[in-house]
């Protein structure tokens, strides 16, 4: 019996590679995403859970006063912001650290972004997030984020219509988009209603929208 399965086993992998040989790309990532997802969502999940480790061991040594994502982004061009918004914020090395993330893709709300924000968001480590439309939309419809208008108080009558309901639409001419950090056209800024440094979070909004 054992032989038998043996010989099964291989006459199916011998036609599984004639088949793989004749398959088109489009087939092929096909046919991984049916038989072999569980393969990718294992070590996406992995790499998830290492991130949320590696942020709270550095959280209980670390004074961390912004985690910024940026979806999507230029993890280069988010060095050069973060020194820059130090600058701006009066932040010196003695205070603590902004950290802005770049790592999870713009895949318009494939399984590996989807699942690395929302596990992000659900341990309390996204303090401002920068997406395109469709992931505003898709968290702000959940009630997501806080209340831009009111979280800017009295300032968010000078930036006009830039400023929605949760959070704020940059257009041309904006700081992401001259630095290069995202590739879509209408960028969004939100803060998660668990953010934990809302009152930094609310100062990088204002530094995005000078």
């Amino acid at each position: 019996m054992e032989l038998e399965n043996t010989q099964k086993r291989t006459k199916d992998e011998d036609i599984a590679r004639a088949a793989w040989k004749t398959m088109t790309f489009g087939k092929k990532l096909e046919y991984l995403w049916m038989y072999q997802k569980a393969w990718f969502f294992g070590p996406i999940l992995l790499a998830v859970i290492i991130c949320i480790g590696v942020t709270m061991y550095k959280g209980m040594h670390t004074t961390v006063l912004l985690n910024a994502v940026v979806i999507g982004g230029d993890n280069l061009q988010a060095e050069q912001l973060t020194e820059s918004f130090a600058r701006y914020a009066g932040i010196e090395e003695k205070d603590g650290i902004v950290q802005i993330r770049t790592n999870i893709p713009d895949d318009g709300g494939g399984m590996a972004s989807t699942t690395a924000l929302t596990t992000l968001i659900g341990a309390e480590a996204v303090d401002v997030l920068v997406c395109p439309e469709s992931v505003y939309e898709s968290y702000a419809k959940e009630g997501g984020f806080l209340d831009m208008k009111e979280s800017l108080g009295d300032n968010a009558a000078e930036y006009g219509d830039t400023v929605i309901d949760y959070g704020v639409r940059l257009g041309t001419g904006s700081i992401l988009e001259e630095e290069g950090l995202t590739g879509y056209e209408e960028i969004y800024v939100a803060i998660p209603v668990n953010s934990q440094n809302p009152e930094m979070a609310v100062r990088f909004v204002e530094y995005l929208l000078e």
